[in-house]
């Protein structure tokens, strides 16, 4: 699970009941200081506890608090060292692994500690043990949809650093320095997946690759141990390609392919292609198949008449969601960042060449939805409107939360982004059928909630963060 890493904004919440709208319970947990953290996890459903990670850089500590999200208690556990490195946390069933790593002498040793829904250690292994340099980075952690392995990667000046670890057995599967010629893995890293068999898949993209003939592509690099590694190259057949996404599909044992299309502005797209494929039948080359949007789908998305324009802007790929048949959904959102100078003047500092204060204004607005077949050809697309402003809070409140039943497809978001707020959602099915919904209201809660770090934690649950003046509330929907 990644971190939700604490920023120098201001963050927390009072206590306190929603009202129900529909048939929604709403649950808030008690006030939890973050002021002094580098970052905060929760973990759900170890058996019937929620687990609430601090890591305060020399201090890690848990909260525990029950299925009601009641505080039941902190615990810091010790460790061998005062500075270690936290990797990833796992939650499992009935406990939780906690991968870190610290320096002893000469060595970089990479262990993983076993914990109950009590905190209590039950465990311990050393997963490797290295006597090279101690990197201060954080390391990146990524683990398969069944739990059963774990990626711990690092930059390592141009290359990637790759441990995979069986989760289960706690050990070593395999570990190297990946390094490819004339690609920069740190800089040109733009997504990993790792399947329940331990096949690591890396998408990178950037102009310079692959030189002239290939410079609008992206690549694929397929891992299915250290000495099995293959290379496939995508490419349109003339346009650009910006924001990718991928996701490994266990139940079809499918890949994932997602991106939008533009000629060369990448605040514009004038398609996208979205597919799935196995990964056995990846070729090393291929032409990707474009579905370019109609006049009349941009001067719908845009308001002007058909023919006026030819690309929509400010559009990102935020989601990709693999169906049942192999087919693939995508999410859309507009995404828009402004800096302006405020109008009042401040007297500049000694060297400061900027000497006026500025505001930042985000807005987060509509949606669009697309479904396409498994060979990438559009089966339907719906538009969701909504509109999200808010400044110089880096738009933590901002954009939707993505939460999957086996029916359906929620998007939940916040109308406006204010202390006193109504959350709504979009509904939709496999085929599109779509419906717009009021959640609940925060008025008077002085809750300000943060749905794209939303968990789910069951079929008809889950737990968004709220977050104000540098303290959390942890707020429990659950629908009936």
């Amino acid at each position: 699970m990644k971190f939700i890493k604490v920023g120098c904004l201001v963050c927390a919440f009072m206590i306190a009941m929603l009202s129900h709208v529909y048939c929604q319970k709403v649950t808030v947990s008690r006030e939890i200081g973050i002021r002094n953290n580098y970052a905060y996890e929760i973990l759900p459903n170890i058996e019937d506890r929620i687990i609430f990670y601090h890591d305060r850089g020399t201090e890690q500590q848990f909260e525990i608090y029950d299925n009601n999200l009641r505080h039941m208690q902190s615990l810091i556990p010790e460790f061998e060292k005062k500075n270690i490195i936290p990797a990833g946390l796992i939650g499992m069933d009935t406990s939780f692994n906690f991968y870190y790593s610290y320096r002893d002498e000469d060595s970089t040793i990479l262990k993983v500690n076993v914990y109950d829904k009590s905190v209590s250690l039950k465990d311990t292994n050393i997963i490797s043990v290295n006597r090279k340099n101690f990197k201060k980075d954080n390391p990146k952690f990524a683990y398969s949809q069944d739990k059963s392995k774990v990626l711990i990667f690092n930059p390592d000046d141009k290359n990637l650093h790759l441990q995979l670890i069986d989760n289960y057995k706690r050990k070593l599967i395999y570990e190297f320095t990946l390094s490819m010629k004339d690609i920069n893995l740190k800089t040109d890293f733009q997504k990993l997946e790792v399947s329940n068999k331990g096949e690591v898949f890396i998408l990178g993209r950037k102009s310079s690759f692959w030189g002239r003939d290939n410079e609008k592509g992206f690549l694929l690099i397929r891992i299915l141990d250290q000495t099995n590694i293959f290379i496939h190259r995508f490419n349109p057949e003339r346009d650009h390609i910006s924001d990718l996404l991928m996701d490994y599909d266990e139940k079809n044992q499918r890949l994932a392919l997602a991106g939008l299309t533009n000629e060369g502005d990448e605040s514009k797209s004038n398609g996208y292609f979205a597919f799935s494929i196995r990964a056995n039948d990846i070729p090393t080359d291929a032409e990707i198949l474009i579905n370019r949007f109609s006049p009349e789908f941009l001067a719908e998305v845009s308001g002007k008449k058909i023919g006026k324009v030819k690309e929509i802007s400010n559009y990102q790929l935020r989601d990709i969601v693999v169906r049942n048949d192999g087919g693939v959904i995508i999410v859309c959102e507009v995404v828009k960042e402004f800096t302006r100078r405020s109008q009042i003047n401040s007297p500049g500092q000694v060297g400061d060449y900027f000497p006026y204060r500025g505001f930042v204004d985000y807005y987060h607005e509509d949606l669009i939805i697309i479904a396409t077949f498994p060979e990438g050809k559009e089966h339907w697309k719906k538009i969701f409107f909504k509109k999200q402003f808010s400044q110089d809070d880096n738009a933590i409140y901002s954009s939707y939360y993505l939460f999957k039943s086996p029916s359906q497809i929620k998007l939940i978001y916040n109308d406006e982004i204010k202390n006193n707020n109504t959350v709504s959602e979009y509904i939709f099915d496999p085929m599109g059928n779509a419906e717009r919904r009021s959640v609940l209201s925060t008025e008077y809660q002085n809750l300000k909630l943060r749905f794209r770090e939303a968990i789910q934690i069951g079929p008809a649950s889950l737990i968004v963060p709220s977050e104000k003046s540098w303290k959390i509330n942890m707020v429990k929907i659950d629908y009936y």
